[in-house]
């Protein structure tokens, strides 16, 4: 029988979801999916933290019964600006989503991307494919940085303005066929196998395989969820 996730005991491990209006967006049920899946006497609460309050909260958060924390978006630059994680990935893209309590210290991560490259390894084998990045943004960097782990054939970058994604362009292994376009009118008149965009305006594509990050963002939550309560649990 899966753990009641309304109940809370003395020996119950507690996680939590913060941003300002955590409560009302819900995200904390991905997390208590898998808890109960694993039948494990864990919980993760939504927690509403006003930015003011949030160096407050950072700073009490080691001493506190909460293991780790999940970020809403609002708060992933913040919350790096306030922590200045050591993290690679985390660098590279300049946000945070994680933090996990580790002998009364921060470790600070970053879960969107990799998450972002699994949910497609589950429909598809990446490195046949061809993929188009629209947008650079701090969550493009995060599924980059996972993305050329997996060798895809070939990496198109493309925005209004193509000087955006030179960072992006740099990044990416020599070995790996890469090249970048400029969108017109919305539009990027290129075949390419899937693709990503990162923006927050609608892209037409050849491909009816798009992910539009922000959009479907329900999705990757549901699969950091995943990945993150499976590692909490086998860290104890």
């Amino acid at each position: 029988m899966g753990y009641p996730v309304e109940m809370i005991g003395k020996d119950t491990k507690l996680f939590s979801v913060i941003g300002s209006s955590a409560i009302e967006h819900k995200l904390e049920r991905f997390f208590n999916h898998y808890f109960q899946k694993m039948d494990v006497d864990c919980k993760a609460m939504p927690l509403n933290i006003r930015e003011d309050d949030l160096g407050f909260f950072l700073n009490g958060l080691k001493d506190s019964k909460i293991k780790a924390v999940f970020l809403e978006k609002e708060y992933w630059q913040n919350v790096y600006n306030l922590l200045n994680p050591d993290d690679e990935e985390c660098i590279f893209a300049g946000i945070c989503d994680t933090i996990d309590i580790v002998n009364s210290n921060y470790q600070v991560t970053l879960t969107q991307g990799r998450a972002l490259v699994e949910v497609l390894k589950e429909k598809t084998n990446l490195c046949e494919k061809t993929i188009l990045i629209v947008g650079n943004s701090p969550s493009a960097k995060s599924f980059l940085y996972h993305l050329v782990k997996e060798n895809p054939k070939k990496i198109i970058f493309a925005d209004e303005y193509i000087e955006e994604m030179l960072e992006l362009m740099a990044f990416t292994p020599k070995s790996i066929a890469h090249d970048i376009e400029r969108i017109r009118d919305t539009k990027i008149d290129i075949e390419v196998d899937m693709a990503l965009n990162f923006t927050n305006n609608p892209i037409s594509t050849k491909t009816k395989k798009q992910i539009n990050f922000n959009d479907d963002f329900d999705t990757i939550a549901n699969k950091i969820a995943q990945i993150k309560t499976k590692e909490w649990t086998q860290n104890g």
